[in-house]
């Protein structure tokens, strides 16, 4: 939609954008929603009279099936999708046909039907050029540039598109060592490992470092990756008022005081709140903290590379030593113009981090043309690269901010922050505003980001405004004016026109109350510090951060749900079972891979890198923003389309990242009030994803029908149902299942299991990362190896880091099985988005699967070999439990030994295989899965349909 025509809702009489100077800005803005929902059901109710279909709710599958509904205990995110979401998701995912840089071509959006309201949006060809003030490409190291763009493309061309294996196992190579070692001298800390994905470095690490006895307290406004990496613990979680020391410290004196006694504290705070455009008290948290022996986690995501001298965060900003910060976390895909993130500390923290975090152990590694991206971007901003260019973009940077929030302020805009943030949130309060403000600045040559509920209060609406090195002065300028006229047209200079000042609603007013309540905390803090401290002394001997455990230990158990007892004692030790630890990883070393997922031999594909480099010299790496916010690309949206046709399927939905690809769609879909029934055998990527559900979880035993019947049979009799006839649950029933289970190589039974849910009244989840592309006929996974119509599925998910020869991952099913989860998918929603490179490389793979099939065939027939060896006997020693057409054979001994002894001889089996020259690894399985879904101890076994080497040609 351009547009042209466009006249503002809130300019109408009835939805008065002034009715905040009469009623204030909560009566005005409940009064506008008032308004908002009345219209959206309206619009529904005509829609319905006319028979035309929310496409954003469809659930075929489930109306055929007389499923209940997906709706289903997500009634407040259904409505607000089908009432309110409508009026403004024009706004929202837009399209992007450049690279991410100062000025970007945005697509134009028609609906799909003038028929009705509400209509489904469809790209055309057509863009507007607009300038970029909603990506987070602070530095300009996003998009096309001289300093990393060559380098990468050339990068891409000279290694395998990605490693095709975990960081824990064989997919550590020296790229990856080399950015690790950079980044570390670079925050200043002993030690430093990388992610592939930002949001997974807070989700999948924080778990590592924190269980069951422990107590995370963490600031009320901190990220969802946080958030979800807390919940995914196992550890107490507290939250303190946002940047409030005084009230963290109340709660660390109860911590510390309290009758409850905790192993260790983390206290976790982000370095620049993206939604506040808000520097953390640091310099104050961190002497609390020092006080009470907690440790702290700083989150600076937003922060390194964008504030400070040379770009070292707010450490540097604030002046704080960073040995006084226990973890540095941060992220690549903002000022490196890259993607992933790290965590840095010392070397005993980052040596368990290696072996605990999901995103090290269950993840495909950092590719090498990020890892390329990251060093080149480095090494400009701290001058290693002889020049003056990184302190010239970091000067420039400050001086655009500062330009950018004061000509803000001056027009009368409420502005949020501080300087010299680059993140400038601008408020809007009324929710028609949402809309208004983007629509009108679109018009005007602006790319903007406003956000609403449920990502922000549901009366604190607001623009958010970033700023980057690479926007020129007169640009801003420019920018300025037009926000000036639209600001006067919408009537949103509140500092100007100011509310009625005897109602409430004031952001400002808002602050200034909790500033007057932080003061009263902190009073009450320091009043009961020294009873506190006495306290806490009694407790032990010296120091109180000696009464805690070290932070790279953990002294209880987990959950039962979520994982075993973890020991304290050496977080080094199993590290030489995968090899990681070899003091020089080298490329291309082993004549014969066999534990890379590369199974249809793609990465080292000429072809396919030949169209990743022409993405790169197109796009640059890093979209340097979530899908919602200009993050979108053509690749992304191919990509999708791909897979859609590729299944058979209504729609798809890619991901960032392939670990946290299904542990996203669970929580999406699910809800506290089911049930889930789940194979015993899945990874822990389901086990993570039924954890954030809180889903009702019941087990049948690894791939049996007969027992997952069994469990069914007792959930008819729990609900009440004893008629032949079975009727429809009152609560949702979620059959989950690997398609392929990575541990063992067993096939799900899928005739038997959809036969299942079929009569039971269930959706079924599969996650078919280890059988897409890789199973059936023409790859299209375990549905076409059994012949089951994959629409009779309701959702599958899988990673593209296997036969995908990418990263990332999808979930493919009905539009509304999609559509939902582009609003509450976490690992969408919360995420930047996959380089479009990789998003090009998963595409092609898949067409290539498509256009020869032999490719297949190929690896079937040497995963068939493979496991015919292991069972004859011809692979002495070792058997495996592998089904036939499974792409994947773990080998484990044929002989019953303890589990010390397993390791001791696969590890040695492993070593001397590689000596000879051939890549095989033990399986590295994450140390929270509980012992219950440990698969058997084995060596990671794929096949392949051509050679795969695991680095570049000789």
């Amino acid at each position: 939609m351009d547009y042209d025509a466009y006249v503002p809702d809130s300019s109408r009489w009835a939805k008065s954008g002034l009715a905040y100077r009469v009623l204030g800005h909560d009566a005005a803005t409940y009064y506008q929603y008032a308004i908002y929902v009345a219209e959206g059901l309206g619009k529904n109710s005509f829609n319905a009279l006319r028979g035309i279909k929310d496409w954003r709710t469809d659930d075929q599958n489930g109306e055929q099936n007389d499923l209940p509904a997906l709706s289903k205990g997500k009634l407040k995110d259904f409505f607000y999708i089908r009432n309110l979401y409508g009026n403004i998701e024009d706004v929202f995912n837009r399209p992007v046909y450049s690279s991410p840089e100062d000025w970007i071509d945005v697509a134009i959006r028609e609906p799909e039907s003038e028929r009705g309201y509400f209509s489904k949006l469809v790209t055309t060809p057509q863009s507007r050029r607009c300038l970029n003030l909603g990506s987070y490409n602070y530095l300009g190291f996003g998009g096309l540039n001289t300093h990393c763009t060559p380098l990468v493309a050339k990068s891409v061309l000279d290694y395998p598109v990605t490693s095709a294996g975990s960081a824990a196992e064989l997919g550590y190579n020296p790229l990856i060592k080399e950015v690790e070692e950079t980044t570390a001298k670079y925050v200043g800390k002993e030690a430093a490992v990388v992610v592939g994905m930002g949001f997974a470095t807070n989700s999948t690490v924080i778990p590592a470092i924190c269980g069951k006895g422990d107590l995370i307290v963490s600031d009320a406004l901190n990220h969802n990756s946080i958030v979800e990496g807390a919940r995914l613990s196992g550890a107490k979680v507290r939250a303190f008022k946002h940047n409030c020391v005084g009230d963290l410290e109340l709660i660390l004196q109860d911590a510390v005081a309290g009758k409850q006694r905790y192993n260790k504290i983390l206290v976790i705070i982000e370095g620049i709140y993206s939604m506040e455009g808000e520097l953390c008290c640091l310099a104050e948290i961190v002497e609390v903290c020092k006080l009470y022996g907690a440790y702290v986690w700083l989150d600076e995501a937003h922060s390194i590379g964008a504030v400070g001298p040379t770009g070292r965060g707010v450490c540097e900003e604030l002046g704080v030593d960073p040995k006084d910060v226990d973890i540095m976390m941060g992220t690549f895909t903002k000022s490196f113009g890259a993607a992933g993130g790290y965590v840095a500390s010392d070397y005993e923290t980052v040596a368990r981090i290696r072996q605990y975090a999901a995103g090290c152990t269950d993840a495909c590694s950092m590719p090498p043309a990020v890892c390329t991206q990251i060093l080149s971007s480095l090494r400009v901003i701290s001058g290693e690269d002889g020049t003056d260019i990184g302190a010239k973009k970091l000067r420039q940077l400050r001086e655009n901010s500062k330009f950018f929030r004061e000509g803000l302020e001056a027009l009368g805009l409420e502005v949020l922050g501080h300087h010299p943030s680059p993140v400038m949130p601008v408020m809007l309060y009324q929710p028609y505003k949402i809309g208004d403000f983007s629509r009108l600045a679109f018009n005007r040559k602006l790319a903007v980001v406003v956000v609403g509920a449920p990502a922000t209060p549901v009366n604190y609406p607001r623009i958010r405004f970033c700023v980057s090195a690479a926007h020129s002065r007169e640009d801003l300028a420019d920018a300025l004016a037009a926000i000036s006229d639209i600001a006067d047209e919408l009537s949103i200079k509140f500092k100007v026109a100011q509310p009625n000042a005897w109602f409430p609603g004031s952001i400002h007013d808002h602050e200034e109350k909790e500033k007057q309540l932080s003061i009263k905390r902190v009073a009450k803090a320091r009043a009961a510090r020294s009873a506190a401290l006495d306290s806490a002394s009694k407790l032990a001997s010296g120091t109180n951060r000696a009464r805690f455990a070290p932070l790279h230990s953990v002294g209880q158990p987990l959950g039962d749900d979520i994982g075993p007892p973890r020991s304290s004692s050496g977080p080094i030790d199993a590290y030489k079972l995968s090899g990681v630890t070899e003091k020089q990883p080298k490329w291309n070393q082993y004549k014969i891979m066999l534990s890379s997922s590369d199974v249809l031999g793609l990465t080292n594909d000429p072809v396919m890198k030949e169209a990743c480099a022409a993405t790169v010299e197109k796009l640059g790496l890093g979209s340097c923003s979530p899908r919602g916010f200009y993050g979108t690309f053509p690749p992304h949206m191919d990509l999708e389309r791909t897979i859609a046709d590729f299944l058979g399927v209504q729609e798809a939905v890619m991901y960032s990242y392939g670990a946290c690809t299904v542990s996203s769609v669970i929580p999406a879909l699910g809800h506290r009030s089911d049930v889930a029934v789940v194979d015993r055998g899945v990874g822990y990527g389901v086990l993570a994803g039924l954890r954030l559900s809180k889903m009702d979880v019941r087990w049948y035993n690894h791939c049996d029908a007969t027992d997952c019947a069994r469990v069914f049979a007792q959930l008819e009799t729990e609900d009440g149902v004893h008629s032949a006839r079975l009727a429809r649950p009152g609560r949702r029933r979620w059959l989950i299942t690997e398609g392929c289970f990575q541990g063992t190589g067993r096939l799900a039974p899928l005739p038997d299991l959809v036969a299942l849910k079929d009569k039971h009244h269930a959706r079924m989840i599969m996650d078919e990362s280890v059988s897409f592309g890789a199973m059936g006929e023409s790859g299209r996974g375990l549905t076409e190896h059994f012949g089951v119509n994959p629409k009779r599925v309701d959702v599958i998910s899988a990673s593209l880091e296997n036969a995908g020869a990418s990263v990332g991952g999808f979930c493919a099913g009905d539009t509304g099985v999609v559509a939902y989860q582009r609003l509450m998918g976490a690992g969408y929603v919360f995420s930047a988005s996959l380089p479009p490179y990789l998003a090009t490389a998963a595409a092609h793979a898949i067409r290539r699967v498509s256009a020869e099939p032999r490719l297949v065939e190929r690896a079937q027939a040497s995963a068939g070999a493979l496991r015919d060896a292991a069972l004859s006997g011809r692979v002495p020693g070792f058997t495996t439990d592998a089904d036939p057409g499974s792409p994947i054979v773990p080998l484990r001994l044929a002989v019953g030994a303890s589990v010390a002894d397993e390791n001791a001889l696969l590890a040695d089996v492993a070593a001397r295989a590689r000596r000879r020259g051939i890549g095989v690894c033990v399986a590295r399985v994450n140390p929270l899965v509980p012992p219950d879904n440990c698969p058997p101890r084995a060596l990671r076994c794929f096949g392949s349909a051509g050679p795969s080497r695991g680095g570049p040609p000789a």
